[in-house]
């Protein structure tokens, strides 16, 4: 459709790869938000809640094991679905565009694929702080509302409050309120491959402007990376050590106690009573 219909190309340079790119970006950061949740937020407190992990740790295996393994096989699969989309995109672009650009389409890719492990990173650290599968999809549904609806607030909050709660006479805004735009993983991939895709101009001269001064290194693509790098240690770090402290076998214990406890009935005086009730 970009490919065929003009109106969807004019604005942003002709029917080119680095335009289909950026319309891509959209599409590829909801698809990645939203599949991570069905993918991964049970990952571990599926198995914890069925008691099959219990399982795994029978065999040589670590905790760290397990949540490195659930990351990394987790994102094999959305990576899969990734790759396949954007090979059959490919297909179109080599059928109907003019040109095709093979680093720009290569880059895309890489940097997708990044954003399918931090945001399987971010799930399983979800899934890994408790053993309740429910509520393990419920706090990733609500991560996804905070990261990709309600974040986007947060820039124009601080601008009006920092401009006296007001938004008129605003001509430039500060770096610190810029990276809050580019601090969520969507943002800093989004900023990222603006740097890296074609000669990163535009994005530049974009920020440039709305800075209206020169643009510190925390806002650059190289920055998005370090963000990302974050979004992915943090929470698998938070939700490896709620995990490597929990009690899988809390309710197996329990479970024993209360079938080796002592009676406390007396069984003559039971007994008597039920006779009792049932002559009456």
């Amino acid at each position: 459709m970009y490919a065929t219909v003009p109106e969807l190309s004019q604005d942003i340079g002709g029917v080119t790869t680095l335009g289909l790119l950026t319309l891509l970006m959209a599409a590829v950061t909801l698809y990645i938000s939203v599949t991570s949740i069905v993918v991964a937020a049970s990952s571990i407190a599926g198995e914890r809640e069925s008691g099959s992990s219990k399982l795994l740790l029978g065999f040589p295996h670590t905790r760290a094991d397990i949540v490195i393994g659930k990351v990394l096989g987790r994102t094999a699969v959305l990576a899969v679905a990734i790759l396949v989309g954007l090979a059959a995109t490919m297909v179109v672009v080599l059928g109907l565009f003019p040109s095709f650009a093979v680093g720009d389409y290569a880059i895309f890719t890489a940097m997708t694929l990044v954003l399918a492990l931090v945001y399987v990173g971010i799930m399983v650290g979800i899934s890994a702080t408790t053993g309740s599968r429910s509520r393990a999809i419920a706090f990733g549904l609500g991560t996804f509302v905070v990261l990709e609806l309600l974040a986007d607030m947060l820039p124009v909050a601080a601008l009006f409050v920092s401009n006296g709660f007001t938004l008129s006479g605003v001509t430039s805004i500060p770096g610190w309120i810029a990276f809050l735009n580019v601090v969520t993983p969507t943002a800093a991939y989004q900023n990222a491959l603006g740097w890296f895709l074609g000669d990163g101009s535009a994005a530049t001269a974009s920020l440039g402007a709305s800075l209206g001064g020169p643009i510190p290194f925390y806002l650059t693509g190289w920055m998005s990376l370090l963000v990302l790098a974050a979004w992915l240690v943090v929470p698998l770090t938070l939700g490896y050590r709620r995990f490597n402290g929990a009690d899988l076998w809390a309710n197996d214990r329990s479970l024993l106690w209360n079938s080796t406890r002592p009676s406390t009935r007396f069984p003559g005086i039971d007994e008597g009573f039920s006779v009792l009730r049932l002559e009456q």
